[in-house]
């Protein structure tokens, strides 16, 4: 018996070795400690993170949330690393990371070209109808004079003032001349969208770059101007995940998130975030007591 004992021990420490090895996040499996959910560096990116935080936990995960991460190159390294496991992203945005000289700007086409560009390691779920991208608004005076779409500024340009953040000139001026035949009077540099949305309204600027999901927006009775060329890329609200990190029944509860969010729910819940100083944790419970988790 004696002889036998050290063989055996040999062998059950050598298997509780091998079991310890094993990827304990493959599939989503609980051993590998809580699911961390991040967000980017402002308050949206903040409320996505907790909807989708509160959905895994509407399905028994342990979830640990990380907000205001910092900048994209940041976290996406984060995510592809395992240090995150899930963060919001927008769909055109992030395929213009993986691939600065990308083209595609319909929705399905952005889609489609970023997740052919994913490097290993990381994973995007399905997209949702929600989208917070760049438009140029107006008042409603300027409106009602009869521009409605970004067709509609070609001959009008010359009289117009653009307020937009210093990136927007080097980036687009040439774009908007090609597709729209524009060539704004001035662009001004105006970095915040608060500042854009006071220069338009007390009239030192005629037109405003702004992000679809600012509440101003109707706060002030703005109007979008319709992109028929598709000159801004879609920005689709969808999870970026860690691969392998999370298990069939947690995937399908973003999925839920996905299908349920919309621009309209984007704007509201932002604007009651601005405005009414709600708590995004809150909100994201609300938000989530609707889905059929």
């Amino acid at each position: 018996m004696k002889r036998l004992l050290a063989p055996v021990l040999v062998l059950a420490t050598a298997m509780g070795m091998l079991a310890g090895c094993s990827d304990p996040t493959e599939a989503g499996d609980e051993s590998g400690g809580p699911i961390v959910v991040g967000s980017a560096n402002f308050s949206e990116s903040q409320l996505l993170m907790e909807i989708y935080a509160e959905a895994l936990r509407g399905v028994g995960a342990e979830v640990e949330t990380r907000g205001r991460i910092g900048a994209r190159e940041v976290y996406v390294k984060a995510v592809r690393d395992g240090e995150i496991s899930v963060i919001p992203e927008y769909t055109g945005n992030l395929l213009r990371h993986f691939d600065e000289q990308a083209t595609a700007t319909g929705a399905d086409r952005v889609d489609s070209e970023l997740r052919k560009k994913l490097p290993d390691g990381l994973r995007v779920l399905e997209r949702s109808a929600a989208e917070n991208s760049d438009v140029l608004a107006v008042s409603s005076e300027t409106a009602d004079s009869g521009l409605r779409s970004m067709a509609d500024l070609g001959p009008r340009c010359g009289e117009l003032v653009l307020g937009a953040p210093a990136e927007w000139k080097p980036r687009w001026k040439q774009r908007i001349s090609e597709l729209y035949g524009c060539a704004f009077s001035d662009i001004r540099n105006l970095q915040s969208g608060s500042v854009r949305v006071q220069a338009l309204t007390e009239g030192r600027i005629q037109v405003a770059n702004l992000f679809s999901t600012t509440a101003a927006i109707d706060r002030e009775n703005l109007v979008k101007l319709d992109d028929p060329k598709n000159m801004y890329p879609a920005q689709n609200v969808l999870p970026l995940v860690h691969q392998g990190e999370l298990n069939d029944e947690q995937r399908e509860a973003l999925d839920k998130v996905s299908e349920r969010l919309t621009t309209e729910d984007l704007t509201r819940l932002n604007k009651r975030m601005s405005v009414d100083k709600a708590n995004p944790r809150d909100l994201a419970e609300e938000f989530v007591s609707k889905l059929d988790l």
